[in-house]
């Protein structure tokens, strides 16, 4: 598993290929729907308010990571993947 310093590297590689401010905005946007989305289904449980916060704080790690995983360690992992390949061949 990658550790934090290990995603703001990937992510500075990432970005320098196509600095883009649009991309930016996206992640966030989508992480804060992401959130959103779980939150509802929380109050949608009818969960207590302490109930509601305790899922949020539960599934913020795994949102935010599974985003920077999917947006920058996952096309770093393919491009290397790519490059063992044709060296091996």
């Amino acid at each position: 598993m990658a550790g934090l310093m290990d995603i703001f590297l990937l992510k500075e590689r990432v970005n320098g290929e196509r600095d883009n401010i649009f991309m930016i905005l996206f992640e966030k946007a989508s992480i804060l729907l992401a959130l959103l989305l779980i939150t509802l289904i929380g109050v949608a449980l009818e969960l207590p308010g302490w109930g509601v916060a305790v899922l949020l704080g539960a599934s913020l790690g795994p949102v935010v990571y599974g985003h920077y995983y999917f947006i920058y360690i996952r096309p770093v992992k393919k491009k290397q993947n790519l490059d063992d390949d044709g060296k091996r061949a």
